[in-house]
Parts: structure tokens; sequence; C-alpha cells
């Protein structure tokens, strides 16, 4: 078995800061979405559409990769271009900056998850739930690896580590993003 491959439909080995890596995602998204979708249904439903699929979709990757802004910006692309009229052939008006569109319903906004705050959400579920199981196996191995997760964020200038390791420590950095971790734990 060679690097890279895959597993439960996940690119292990591979690196997940190289835009190659997420094209199979992002085709699929672009091939969960035809044309008669866009045309045949309301707002709300392309609306729907977009939280169900699009969002879920890479919710896998998500979880354990830290997603590179080119691909966010596809995926944010493809997510307005839905919103306002896949399928058809003249560009379409964004009527919303699609910051409002992300804020929540109550807020005035449609619920559309920004893929860049899900993504760090889903890599911030990581401390969380050490902080549930310290004692599992899967923890006491990180721990002997990298250290305690307590200092996450100081751990970045350490020995060398992985490009998971790194996203994680980056997403907890305390001076640049004001602790806002434990700030809400």
């Amino acid at each position: 078995m060679a690097l890279p491959f895959k597993y439960l439909g996940v690119t292990i080995g591979g690196n997940p800061k190289r835009v190659v890596l997420w094209n199979p995602i992002i085709e699929k998204i672009k091939s969960r979405l035809s044309s008669w979708k866009g045309r045949m249904l309301s707002m709300a439903g392309r609306i729907c559409l977009i939280k169900s699929v699009i969002t879920a979709l890479p919710l896998f990757y998500f979880s354990f990769f830290k997603t590179p802004k080119a691909v966010c910006n596809q995926i944010r692309k493809i997510q307005a271009k839905f919103l306002w009229g896949w399928g058809s052939e003249d560009r379409k008006i964004a009527w919303v900056k699609w910051s409002k569109v992300c804020c929540p319903v109550e807020v005035g906004g449609l619920g559309i998850k920004d893929i860049k705050c899900f993504n760090d959400a889903l890599l911030a579920k990581w401390k969380w739930r050490y902080r549930l199981m310290e004692k599992g196996l899967w923890a006491k191995v990180l721990n002997a690896r990298y250290g305690n997760w307590r200092n996450l964020e100081a751990t970045l200038t350490h020995r060398r580590q992985s490009a998971w390791w790194q996203d994680l420590c980056r997403i907890f950095d305390k001076v640049k993003l004001g602790n806002w971790f434990d700030r809400r734990c």
C-alpha cells in the first residue's frame, strides 16, 4: 500500500494544504447540483439544499483538515451561485451580502453556514472532546506524541509536528484570536 490512499472516503497521506486533495469534494458538490434543481426549486428549496447537501458533503474532511482559503472560496462561490440562480446562463444579481446570508435566521440571515467558521468549529471539537475524555487511549497517544493538550496553543513552536497538529495549534492561538475557545467552554 502506497501513500496517499483513501480510507473511509478521506485521503490519507495527502497534503491537506494543497487544493488537489480537495478537488474530489468540489467535484462531488458540483455533481449534486444539476442545473434542473436550481431552475425548478424555489428560493426556500435552494436554501434547504445548500444547508443539507453542500454543507454536509465536506463534513468528514472539515473535521480532520484545515481547509485552504482557495477551497473555502470555491465552495462559497458554488453556494452563492446556486442560491442566486443556478442553471441559468446569464449572470444573476446577489441581492444580499454573503456575510448577511450566513447569519442565523433569528438575526435576519438565511442560516447558511460560513464554510471557514464551520471548519474551525469542527476542528475545535478535538480540544473539547479531549476535555471530556482525557483518559481515552487516543488522548494518551496524542499526549505522548505532542505533550499536554491543555497548552495546545503553546506547543506550536516545539518539536516536529504533523500538519494536522499545526492546524489545531493555529486555531487555538490565544495571541491572535483572543482565547476564543476557553471563553466559551
